[in-house]
């Protein structure tokens, strides 16, 4: 899902040390302005970041829990069209979010937040209406996937961006916060169109979603505020700008495979996996209640491993969380995830806790391989790239699932995971100059 949440937290790398995070000593930050320039927080950034979770509530988090939503119209409205195809719907909306969103930065740093959130919210809402009203295949790739996804890019990075303005030594607390309110959103949502779809409809549940999102958008931006005339020149964000001359690095190349993968795997389950639970012959709440779970240990797993990687590594952190998910999958989901809703909360609630870490520490991961001036243009490319994952994911996992078995699925997910850890491993060895050091902290 950019999710994004794409924290911008990295450090340059020193080439004849022991590599490991860099940290800005307080007294430099004093030093440099940087106290003055970013407050850490205080009454007005905190309620920026407030405001940020809020906006990120029904936007990101509708992202993550889009699956009900797919499951539904596959039964009902486009009932008549394949899981391939219905597919689509979603893998579209969630490419123009991804894709759309590492183009967004230049407009943030001219125009600021309140500007294009306010945009982004109103087209987001009318996405919303809109999508309430469909009843025909065209109606929802241009109402969801085009419309939703310009507005979603817009105020999923706008909401994340302007943390920039407020945190520095704070930045990962603040981004972890605000992706918080995503996954909130994807473990809430779920089950109020569980209990809205079987009274209300499709039209009124949607409907309640759409006002929802306008409180949020409502209260989000009144506490939102930019900071960009009171920053240093040089500390402004960065625009993301992409540029394939970054795949010259090795380092790089390898990490966008292990995203593309990540990716790949993430939206996938997202948004199969109600269906997946339909096909698997479960109970029509597991559908809601699975999505619930794998949200909510994704909010655990974007905070606690962040805890931990900056003492142990970014990476290293990375790839044991790819490890342990990729054992459980494969020896646990694949041959018993289908047999019953107990099993399957339980691999879910693993899957979403390692797939959260996947989403947190992949930028940060980024962050290592590049000065901090190239960051911008590492960070677009390789997200620029991974965004054409979420765009097939879902299709051809969709098809995959109709035409075998879930455990099919779920062992072509095993298996595009261990391309991800795979990749992940080599970006490591890469940027210890091809000499692997188990105790090194990167």
């Amino acid at each position: 899902m950019r999710r994004s949440t794409r924290q911008e937290t990295c450090a340059e790398q020193a080439p004849d040390i022991e590599l490991t995070h860099i940290e800005i000593p307080i007294a430099d930050s004093a030093a440099n302005g940087l106290t003055w320039a970013y407050p850490e927080g205080g009454r007005e950034g905190w309620m920026c970041l407030v405001g940020s979770s809020l906006i990120m509530f029904p936007s990101f988090g509708f992202q993550t829990s889009v699956g009900s939503v797919q499951s539904y119209i596959s039964t009902h409205q486009l009932a008549e069209y394949t899981v391939r195809d219905v597919g689509w719907i979603t893998a579209i909306f969630v490419f123009l979010t991804l894709f759309l969103g590492v183009q967004v930065g230049p407009l943030f740093d001219r125009y600021g937040p309140r500007v294009l959130l306010t945009c982004g919210s109103a087209a987001s809402f009318t996405s919303y209406m809109l999508l309430a009203e469909c009843n025909k295949y065209w109606h929802f790739i241009l109402s969801l996937s085009i419309l939703g996804g310009i507005a979603s890019a817009i105020v999923t990075t706008v909401s994340i961006a302007v943390l920039s303005h407020w945190f520095h030594r704070r930045r990962a607390l603040a981004s972890g916060i605000c992706m918080a309110g995503s996954s909130a959103g994807g473990a809430i949502i779920p089950l109020v169109l569980r209990n809205l779809f079987p009274r209300y409809g499709w039209t009124w549940s949607i409907r309640v979603i759409a006002f929802m999102a306008l409180g949020c958008y409502t209260v989000g931006i009144a506490l939102m505020k930019g900071r960009q005339q009171l920053l240093p020149t040089n500390s402004v964000s960065r625009k993301a700008v992409v540029d394939i001359r970054a795949f010259k690095s090795s380092r790089l190349c390898f990490l966008a495979v292990a995203v593309f993968a990540f990716e790949f795997i993430i939206f996938g389950c997202a948004a199969l996996l109600p269906t997946y639970v339909r096909f698997a012959g479960l109970q029509q709440d597991v559908q809601f209640y699975s999505l619930t779970v794998l949200n909510t240990m994704s909010l655990l797993g974007r905070v606690l491993p962040g805890i931990l990687a900056d003492k142990m590594g970014r990476f290293n952190i990375l790839i044991c969380l790819a490890t342990i998910t990729l054992l459980i999958m494969a020896a646990v989901w694949l041959p018993f995830g289908s047999r019953d809703a107990a099993t399957l909360y339980a691999v879910v609630a693993i899957y979403g806790f390692g797939s959260g870490g996947w989403i947190s520490l992949a930028p940060v991961c980024a962050g290592q391989l590049c000065k901090t001036e190239e960051y911008g243009r590492f960070y677009g490319t390789m997200y620029s790239v991974a965004a054409f994952a979420v765009l097939v994911t879902v299709p051809v996992g969709g098809d995959l699932l109709q035409e075998t078995t879930p455990r099919i699925l779920i062992g072509f997910y095993s298996a595009v995971l261990v391309v991800g850890l795979v990749s992940a491993a080599l970006s490591r060895w890469a940027l210890l100059d091809w000499k692997w050091k188990w105790k090194a902290k990167v």
